[in-house]
């Protein structure tokens, strides 16, 4: 639009300049002028209407303008070639009198016409139908989409990590989380069954807020059914378009229930195109006063896992060691999702054909009430 305005100054520019040196033809003069006048003005209108919303405007119809020649053939009609449409009535001593221009002579010859040519431009521009356009656009962001699997069985209150192996792994998880800004991130718990927390989302706030919940006996705590929640997650990231689908697997036991194996589920992500990283959360038998008597992790099943889908082992003996896991995987490869917007629209064509409306009925009423012509 400011294009638009600029060419039409340049415009009203050149029919001035040319009216300097151009004595003759004084009414197409008139015409190309008052032409060139009422283009800036509509110009202007539009400019302004953009400005005054930041550059969010537009026009659903602008072929509408076109039908700008109606309120400029009514305005040259009304001014330019009135005398040819009307009239004239010889009176004999007509070039003795003297031409009186009062405020009302004016008023009566030009306001109606002013009032009926802007009700016009105001209709055109309605039909034009300016909206306002507001965009929310999400910018192209780099990630991958990562299910989070947590053990939430009732060997996860051991004391063997600070303060306790299932808030070491929480608080963890939730530092993991926070430091992948452009990933989608989801959460699966897991015990004796395995059940969907929280969706794969961009919302880390919410899923935070989620993670924050957990409580140890939210599912049946006495077993571990990992092949069972390896399935959920699958199941969750199957249809995913992220070029890395990752299922980050955290447990302190061996798999002791559940409908479906670990190495099929293993075997289902891996077709799937899912890596899934394994985490063994539970210290040395003896090492520490809260450690067991034996080995509660089946290294050899995770190593099964992790080697199946093209993920890898990790063994975290404390939650220091855990953190230092999670960093580790938080180096993995990022891939690129499409920049996504929506567009909302908001009708502003209302006050515009008001207006029109109310200078028809104003010029209307000033004809007939009081600016009377008498022939």
């Amino acid at each position: 639009m400011i294009y638009f305005f600029l060419i039409s100054i340049a415009l009203l520019l050149a029919a001035l300049g040319v009216n300097l040196f151009l004595k003759r033809s004084s009414k197409i003069m008139a015409t190309v002028l008052i032409c060139c006048s009422a283009l800036t003005l509509a110009s202007l209108a539009g400019f302004l209407f953009e400005r005054l919303y930041g550059g969010r405007a537009d026009f659903l119809h602008p072929w509408a303008f076109v039908l700008l020649v109606f309120p400029l053939a009514v305005l040259l009609a009304q001014t330019v070639f009135r005398g040819a449409f009307a009239r004239r009535i010889a009176y004999p001593m007509t070039h003795l009198m003297v031409e009186q221009a009062s405020l009302r002579v004016l008023l009566t010859r030009w306001l109606p016409a002013a009032l009926y040519t802007a009700a016009l431009l105001l209709m055109v521009v309605a039909l034009a139908r300016p909206v306002r356009v507001d965009r929310t656009v999400l910018p192209p962001t780099e990630g991958i989409d990562i299910i989070l699997l947590m053990d939430v069985s009732a060997s996860m209150q051991k004391q063997d990590f600070y303060p306790n192996r299932f808030v070491a792994a929480q608080q963890t998880a939730a530092r993991f989380i926070s430091k992948r800004f452009n990933d989608r991130i989801g959460l699966v718990v897991f015990a004796k069954q395995a059940m969907l927390q929280a969706p794969l989302t961009l919302d880390h706030e919410a899923l935070q807020e989620y993670l924050s919940t957990l409580f140890l006996g939210i599912v049946d705590p006495n077993y571990t059914a990992i092949g069972d929640a390896l399935g959920v997650a699958a199941n969750h990231l199957k249809d995913s378009k992220a070029k890395s689908k990752i299922i980050i697997l955290l447990t302190d036991g061996d798999s002791n229930a559940g409908t479906i194996s670990p190495q099929l589920a293993a075997k289902a992500a891996a077709a799937y195109g899912i890596r899934v990283y394994t985490i063994g959360t539970a210290s040395a038998p003896g090492e520490t006063l809260y450690s067991s008597t034996e080995d509660e992790i089946n290294e050899g099943l995770m190593m099964e896992i992790a080697n199946a889908t093209g993920g890898k082992f990790y063994r975290a003996k404390n939650e220091a060691e855990l953190a230092k896991i999670y960093d580790t995987i938080n180096e993995l490869e990022k891939t690129e999702f499409a920049p996504s917007s929506t567009i909302d629209r908001s009708d502003y064509y209302h006050p515009f054909l008001l207006l029109a409306l109310c200078c028809v009925l104003a010029a209307y009423i000033l004809e007939k009430l009081f600016l009377i012509k008498v022939p």
